[in-house]
């Protein structure tokens, strides 16, 4: 009987749509007339043990431009690496029937590596609240997983489909900060993604401010999630932007953080 160890203790699993991909309205009275129809954006994101990097497009094709109340079409997907440590057998073991089974000096630690890529097909609406702005979007999402190296304790290769569901929200606390909230589920892996950030303009087109993040998967179990803390800087100009982050991202049990490493987002958005 072939025995490793569970990878679940020690991942830091890829969400199949990163939150941190989604681009963030400008406060309402930075909105440029002629800002386009669609809006694409592209990004990369690492910590210590993985990396991703995505894109993807919004169209609203009923409205007057992108910052229109109405309806919107989002096409986005990525493609990304991780790893962890586990346990392989050294050589093949015997029959756990005659009491011959792999034993912990018949194992020894690998490296194990691998790749991810996901997609995702929405349709949402965009609504202007005064100050907040709301977007909500539902469709179909994939997504895939294989070990470049087989892992024996892992059995969850393959590529599965689902229903994904995201609502984000922004909102013009004064003229000087805002917040934002991005919320989106995708029951193709148990997927649970979340990120707030607090922005404060230090410039007319520039925001910083702190941001947290939780993501949570079938992968990473009942009793464990996904967790990071740190600062971003966003600059807009008209047509674009451009947001960069970095902090401490960690795997949070009963509220201790372990396995902790940097993690750093660059993130590029345009409107035409």
């Amino acid at each position: 009987m072939i025995v490793g160890a569970s990878a679940a203790a020690s991942l830091f699993f890829l969400p199949t749509h990163p939150v941190f991909s989604q681009p963030i309205d400008p406060p309402a009275d930075n909105i440029q007339s002629g800002s386009g129809w669609r809006e694409t954006w592209a990004g990369v994101d690492a910590t210590r043990d993985q990396w991703l990097a995505y894109s993807g497009i919004t169209f609203a094709p009923w409205s007057r431009d992108i910052y229109s109340d109405g309806l919107r079409l989002r096409l986005g997907g990525g493609y990304g690496q991780y790893g962890y440590d586990g346990l392989a057998p050294r050589s093949p073991c015997g029959d756990a029937t005659e009491n011959d089974a792999c034993t912990e000096a018949d194992r020894e630690q690998r490296r194990y590596r691998v790749q991810h890529a996901y997609a995702e097909m929405l349709i949402g609406y965009y609504l202007r609240l005064g100050a907040l702005t709301a977007k909500a979007f539902a469709g179909a999402s994939m997504s895939s997983e294989q070990h470049l190296v087989k892992d024996p304790a892992v059995d969850r290769d393959g590529t599965k489909y689902g229903f994904k569901g995201a609502i984000e929200l922004w909102l013009d606390m004064n003229s000087r900060t805002w917040t934002s909230l991005d919320i989106s589920y995708a029951t193709a892996r148990d997927e649970t993604s979340g990120r707030w950030r607090a922005g404060w303009r230090v410039a007319p087109h520039v925001s910083v401010g702190p941001e947290l993040r939780y993501d949570k998967n079938i992968e990473t179990g009942d009793d464990n999630w996904n967790g990071r803390s740190g600062l971003f800087v966003r600059y807009d100009w008209t047509g674009g932007e451009v947001s960069v982050a970095g902090g401490v991202s960690g795997r949070v049990y009963d509220w201790d953080a372990t396995d902790v490493s940097p993690y750093g987002t660059l993130n590029v958005l345009f409107q035409f």
